[in-house]
């Protein structure tokens, strides 16, 4: 069985990490400084609980279990595989053609995770309306009515329009960033096994399942870095929107509550002032309303 090495270095992996990084950081100072209170919000997983409608308690919360829980398996999975990854880039050892087109179908399944995930979309979303200078966006949807009947959004659609758009003017670099790693046709191939890979000229094919022709080539130097990069930033939105909010009150000693909008359940479009109070506990820090 032929060996190869993989084309990414260590070295190649550790510049992307330290980039994305970076780059995370910079976006959610952006957001601080853009409006403290939503900023403030984002951190502590304001959102929607729909099993609260039509009871005598607000939907509107924050600490909002979907926020906190939803896709917490996945993103374990996804520690694990890029230890694994940098494991195998640091030890520098020849990969079995085999192991390394297996490698390939894990990669791509997480990159499609990715990029269906409501809980990173919802993140991006709320980013990219806030430095638009629109208030934190409580209820995010990914379905629609139409007939009568709810139905999915493309998740095309919403990265394009309320993400990709919105970033273009609030934060252009951004913006730029997710463009050079949002590919929405392999994201569809790979989610509809329309495509196979070509170990010899180091190439993932991308097929039309209907008429079984050729779409497109995609290098595995460029598909590695699309999805180092995806992963990456999946990774550190979430440690570091979670390392801001547990030293939130080392930051901010002197700072007892956080004045928020809070939307009115009953009447809609209505907002409410509160105050968000920063508590410790066994976990870290979490936001209470006062």
């Amino acid at each position: 069985m032929r060996k190869t090495k993989k084309i990414m270095t260590y070295s190649d992996f550790e510049f992307f990490n330290t980039q994305v990084e970076s780059l995370v950081n910079k976006v959610l100072d952006s957001v601080r400084d853009k409006s403290f209170s939503d900023y403030v919000l984002l951190l502590a997983r304001g959102g929607y609980q729909v099993e609260f409608e039509k009871t005598t308690l607000s939907p509107y919360v924050v600490s909002s279990r979907q926020e906190i829980y939803l896709d917490r398996s996945r993103k374990k999975f996804l520690v694990n595989y890029l230890n694994t990854y940098a494991t195998i880039l640091r030890d520098n050892n020849p990969l079995e053609n085999e192991y390394k087109e297996y490698d390939l179908h894990i990669q791509m399944m997480i990159y499609a995770q990715i990029w269906e995930s409501h809980q990173f979309l919802k993140t991006l979303i709320r980013i990219s309306e806030i430095m638009t200078g629109k208030t934190y966006k409580w209820r995010i949807q990914f379905e629609e009515l139409k007939g009568g009947k709810a139905k999915p959004i493309p998740k095309g659609k919403i990265i394009k329009e309320q993400i990709l758009e919105p970033l273009n003017t609030g934060c252009p670099e951004f913006a730029q960033f997710i463009k050079n790693i949002y590919d929405g046709d392999l994201r569809n191939d790979f989610a509809h096994s329309s495509y196979y890979i070509n170990i010899k000229d180091n190439a993932i094919i991308s097929m039309n399942s209907e008429l079984y022709s050729k779409k497109k080539k995609t290098g595995l130097s460029d598909w590695e870095q699309m999805f180092i990069y995806s992963a990456l930033l999946s990774y550190y939105l979430l440690i570091i929107i979670n390392n801001r909010l547990n030293s939130f009150k080392k930051d901010y000693p002197n700072l007892e509550f956080v004045e928020i909008e809070w939307p009115s359940y009953i009447e809609p479009d209505k907002m409410h002032p509160k105050q968000l109070i920063p508590v410790e506990n066994k976990w870290g820090v979490e936001f209470k309303f006062r």
